[in-house]
């Protein structure tokens, strides 16, 4: 089987799977909330260890600085594009064109890049993931920000509220596995095979628990009705995030490893953390879910092409 089946079949399987069983009601995705809790709480933070105490972090942390400087700077990039687009294209507001630029830029990370890249990059898959949460955090607080000073003017932003917010979301368990992983790689610390057989064995659900997640939570039925959000969306999280990150990655000259990982988180479907956000803030709600939904949705194709290009200019880097 080539590398690039092994690669992609995974990702599109798990998805169908999940897809499929909501259609024949053998799951009700209402239950996709405690397969993400799962992930997110369970999962990952053992996946994370595992990944973390398997390496030399003193050793291998410069790739890692490169991967966060890189997605970070690409994600950057792409936020002022489609602000701009947002902004005096589309003659929307401050705020409405920043929760545009949201979903059309912050990607989804945690439930489909961190497995994905467990998938491609065995070793350091996951602590590339856990960085692009970081990077996505970032993110998700700088709306946040926008929000505060949009409904605040006159009165003050309340500079607490965001600072709370985002040390809130410092405190997610798979952050504290990050530190915990940190911790024993410094020390040298060798886990036990009993412990690290278990751990291991709860890490591997992740990509499958996950992706089935995501599958059973697609809706076509959102195509219809924003058709035109999927379709800017999709040009700038699908198509124009990977090119400009890959441009940037070859700019700086970034190693393999962390190409790879930058790519990736570049090309997966739009966060499904900025629609929470546009819901708890009752802004651009229903385009955001139309964009999480349309992006997973077609990222399936794009995805498994990026993963091809990627496959054949880093030969031997993709397990």
């Amino acid at each position: 089987m080539s590398p690039l089946i092994r690669a992609i079949f995974p990702i599109i399987a798990f998805l169908v799977i999940g897809y499929i069983a909501r259609l024949t009601k053998k799951f009700d995705p209402k239950n996709s909330g405690i397969l993400i809790n799962w992930v997110l709480n369970i999962s990952i933070p053992c996946m994370i260890i595992i990944d973390m105490t398997s390496q030399d972090m003193l050793s291998e942390y410069r790739k890692y600085i490169e991967f966060f400087g890189g997605y970070l700077l690409t994600s950057f990039i792409l936020f002022c594009l489609a602000y701009a687009y947002g902004r005096f294209i589309k003659r929307k507001d401050l705020l409405i064109g920043s929760y545009f630029a949201g979903a059309a830029v912050f990607s989804n990370t945690c439930m489909i890049a961190l497995p994905v890249l467990a998938i491609l990059l065995p070793v350091s898959g996951a602590t590339f993931g856990v960085l692009g949460v970081v990077v996505l955090i970032i993110g998700l607080q700088t709306t946040s920000v926008i929000y505060e000073y949009c409904s605040s003017k006159g009165k003050g932003m309340s500079l607490r509220k965001v600072l709370s917010s985002f040390l809130h979301a410092m405190k997610a368990n798979y952050f504290i596995a990050m530190v915990i992983g940190l911790v024993l790689s410094f020390a040298d610390v060798k886990l036990a095979m009993p412990i690290k057989a278990s751990l291991n064995a709860v890490g591997i659900t992740t990509a499958p628990v996950a992706l089935f997640a995501i599958g059973a939570q697609l809706n076509f039925g959102l195509f219809r009705h924003h058709a035109r959000i999927v379709a800017e969306c999709t040009f700038f999280k699908l198509f124009l995030m990977p090119a400009i990150a890959w441009y940037v990655c070859d700019l700086a000259h970034l190693p393999p490893a962390p190409s790879v990982a930058v790519v990736v988180c570049a090309a997966v479907s739009t966060a499904k953390c900025q629609y929470a956000v546009a819901r708890s803030h009752d802004v651009y709600v229903e385009e955001t879910e139309a964009a999480v939904a349309g992006t997973t949705i077609l990222s399936v194709v794009t995805l498994s092409v990026v993963v091809s290009l990627l496959t054949r200019q880093f030969v031997g880097v993709i397990s």
